[in-house]
């Protein structure tokens, strides 16, 4: 499985402090300040009192996710279609959800965020069509969102598809009456791609699907995808801890 953990991402200079400015070392993006010294620390996420971190998946996370599916299963069930049903799942169907998503092999990828020893988000990456492409899926819970949460899942995700694993785009999908998640994609530079029609997943959902892709940066080395290998990232780490 993924060992791989990033050491920071390109773009938390949006969220954080305006005195760091952003080197690149082999591939791998670090905070500095102002004497070019290496940053350690991360400011808090707005007004909560931890900063924003995440880390992969991993099975006794089924103790942390239950309260909050339980809690966010009727504001997400709108266009989520596990949380249609998750208000009554038991402690032993949330442990099933997560053992099936550890489980689950490349592409398919998953990332818990945390403020502090509360979960707040959910990211995946899920396979596209096209094995050079992955698109991105996430949610957050009801009480964390419209405070930048999403956005930043978006863009660790990115960073894993375009660094570790080497994919040429990710796609952002999303039924169109989900128009908060549909700003998304386009606060983050996606281009229109194409729309299609699917099941409805969701009792607000309309099964009428638009589709926004990024395109990978220039001039990153090969990834998984190409390398067959995760070598590069082993040992790599967040200038944070998540608490859980």
């Amino acid at each position: 499985m993924v060992r791989c953990i990033i050491q920071a991402f390109g773009n938390f200079i949006l969220f954080f402090s305006e005195h760091i400015d952003l080197v690149k070392n082999a591939g791998i993006i670090r905070y500095v300040n102002d004497n070019n010294q290496e940053q350690q620390i991360v400011d808090n996420w707005g007004d909560y009192d931890y900063p924003l971190a995440c880390r992969m998946l991993k099975q006794t996370d089924a103790f942390y996710l239950y309260p909050v599916m339980k809690k966010s299963a009727f504001d997400l069930s709108g266009f989520i279609g596990w949380a249609e049903y998750a208000s009554g799942w038991n402690y032993k169907q949330v442990t099933k959800f997560v053992r099936d998503h550890i489980k689950s092999e490349l592409p398919r990828f998953h990332l818990i965020f945390t403020i502090g020893r509360e979960v707040v988000g959910f990211g995946s990456l899920a396979p596209m069509p096209d094995r050079r492409s992955i698109q991105v899926a996430l949610w957050v819970a009801p009480k964390h969102q419209r405070r930048g949460i999403g956005n930043w899942i978006v863009h660790v995700l990115e960073w894993y598809a375009f660094n570790v694993f080497g994919y040429d785009y990710v796609y952002y999908q999303y039924d169109s009456q989900n128009r908060k998640s549909g700003k998304i994609p386009q606060s983050r530079g996606y281009s229109y791609s194409h729309t299609f029609e699917d099941v409805k997943d969701g009792f607000l959902a309309s099964g009428f699907w638009i589709s926004f892709k990024l395109k990978r940066p220039e001039g990153l080395p090969p990834g998984y995808i190409d390398t067959g290998t995760l070598s590069n990232w082993d040992g790599i780490t967040f200038p944070w801890k998540c608490l859980i």
